[in-house]
């Protein structure tokens, strides 16, 4: 070994202890460290984006009662949900209704009147479409379950949002024009207090001071969500602003721990577009936590969000029988099914169709059978059908005398009120023979027909059913007997291609829109 290379190896040797007595010496200087130590937290966001919340399956919400109209001519479909009898939230869908026709008459300058359909077109399924009223509004207008025929024209479209406690929340969306060019897209969030009939839209469950309050959370939910860390100060809004933020209250929806409100596409505040942010494009959900918004709340707006958050039962109102509804035969297309010569032994089968399907018929009772099918007889009125007289024993009241024409009559309407409670407000002559003196000794108006199917001839029930389902127009009173087996048969068909086509079933009564004629022979309600 070299003595050069010895000594390159000795300072190797000495070097070392140097360079350790200095790191020592750099870890004696350091200051002492604090193992708790945590940088500055970002102030909590108090609202944030979030995801629409889903509408809910109509199917799980008892006692609604849909409504769909279809009519080609003026170019306009049409779905709402009801509740039973007469409530104010009826009153404002089928306002929306009437707003979506009137837009279409002034753009065709066509008159709407009620339209059915030939056979097949699938009318019979009238409940709103679980979400339709979030779809692009080139899809709905395009669906063929919710849009016109061809894609061009009017679709009023509906959601369920709220069913909570004695609450109901449904959406009406009003979608205008083609896939090529929507001329008009609006849309309403209604709720109702089922105990009293309050109905608001969703704006009124906020108070005045909500918009301006909520203003600087939105803007700053917007900004971090564009990935944005800036702690500028938002800037209150101007009146442009604040008609922004009214549309987005307008359109809550509130959910387990928070209400989701929808800002408008096209948000821009000052403070997006100074960090370069652009205008939204779509409709963005904001969640306010149940604890921020609960200030901000009116007394509705708070019963309706704690019912929500408790995840109340939904208190569905009773249900209305179908003869009972008001039902408006200068909006949706009515046929009226009556029956006569009964009750028999097939009537019961017959209640049972019209029950599964919440339909109603009037049935011309004759009064010698009263006493003895008086079950049936009350089971018609429980279930909210019409009874009316049809004489006593069937026979040609204009070969009677007066007397016996009235004694006909008179007999046959005790019979009945004597086990339903009420008496008949129109009859039926057999064979549809009168003259102007049974008219005068009856003092009720007779119902006739303009749709007689021969069920007395016992044809096929092939073509029982072609004859009930084909023939009628809107306002039909279509004759029937309730005492021949083949009109049973034929009965759950009958009303499923009725439904199909478009028609609802009503009574006599409700066809002349609850109010009958006084006097005189009338065939159909048109």
């Amino acid at each position: 070994m070299s003595r050069s290379r010895s000594r390159r190896r000795g300072a190797r040797r000495v070097a070392l202890p140097v360079v350790l007595v200095g790191a020592l010496a750099l870890v004696a200087c350091a200051p002492a460290t604090d193992a708790g130590w945590r940088p500055a937290a970002f102030p909590a966001a108090r609202v944030a984006v979030a995801e629409f919340p889903a509408a809910i399956d109509p199917a799980t919400v008892p006692a609604l009662r849909p409504m769909r109209i279809r009519n080609d001519d003026v170019g306009v479909q049409a779905r709402v949900a009801l509740l039973p009898g007469q409530a104010p939230l009826n009153d404002r869908l089928i306002g929306a209704l009437r707003e979506a026709i009137a837009g279409r008459e002034a753009a065709t300058g066509i008159s709407y009147s009620p339209e059915v359909q030939p056979r097949g077109a699938g009318l019979g399924e009238r409940m709103c479409v679980a979400g339709s009223t979030r779809l692009p509004a080139s899809e709905l207008l395009a669906d063929p379950r919710l849009g016109p025929v061809n894609g061009s024209g009017t679709a009023v479209a509906c959601d369920i949002v709220t069913a909570a406690g004695p609450y109901l929340g449904v959406r009406v969306r009003t979608v205008s024009g083609d896939a090529a060019a929507i001329s008009g897209d609006t849309s309403a969030t209604l709720y109702t207090d089922l105990r009293t009939g309050e109905t608001v839209t969703a704006d009124a469950l906020w108070a005045a001071e909500a918009g301006p309050a909520l203003w600087g959370d939105i803007v700053e939910a917007l900004r971090r969500d564009a990935g944005a860390l800036s702690l500028a100060p938002v800037q209150p809004p101007d009146e442009a602003g604040l008609a922004v933020i009214g549309a987005a209250l307008a359109r809550s929806v509130p959910v387990a721990e928070a209400v989701v409100i929808e800002v408008p596409a096209g948000f821009s505040p000052p403070e997006l577009q100074a960090l370069g942010i652009a205008a939204t494009t779509e409709p963005m959900a904001v969640a306010v936590p149940r604890e921020v918004a609960a200030p901000y709340l009116t007394p509705f707006g708070a019963g309706l969000v704690d019912a929500v958050a408790s995840a109340l039962p939904y208190e569905a109102p009773a249900a209305v029988p179908a003869g009972a509804e008001a039902i408006d035969c200068e909006l949706v297309p009515c046929v009226a099914l009556t029956y006569d010569d009964g009750p028999s032994e097939y009537t019961a089968g017959i209640l049972d169709e019209l029950r599964s399907r919440g339909a109603a018929a009037t049935f011309y009772v004759m009064g010698e059978k009263a006493r003895g099918w008086a079950d049936s007889l009350r089971r018609m009125r429980d279930e909210g059908h019409e009874i009316a007289n049809h004489s006593w024993n069937h026979p040609s009241l204009p070969s009677l005398t007066d007397e016996q024409v009235a004694a006909q009559l008179r007999d046959t309407s005790t019979a009945i009120q004597n086990v339903v409670g009420t008496r008949p407000t129109s009859f039926r002559p057999p064979y549809g023979e009168y003259n102007q003196n049974v008219l005068r000794i009856a003092g009720l108006p007779a119902i006739l027909w303009d749709v007689d199917t021969f069920d007395y001839q016992r044809p096929g029930v092939d073509t029982l059913i072609a004859r009930a389902v084909d023939a009628p127009r809107p306002g039909s009173i279509v004759l029937m007997h309730d005492i021949h087996p083949g009109t049973a048969a034929a009965a759950a068909a009958t009303y499923d291609g009725l439904l199909d086509r478009g028609f609802s079933l009503v009574t006599v009564t409700q066809i002349f829109e609850g109010d009958l004629p006084s006097a005189g022979a009338w065939t159909s309600g048109r």
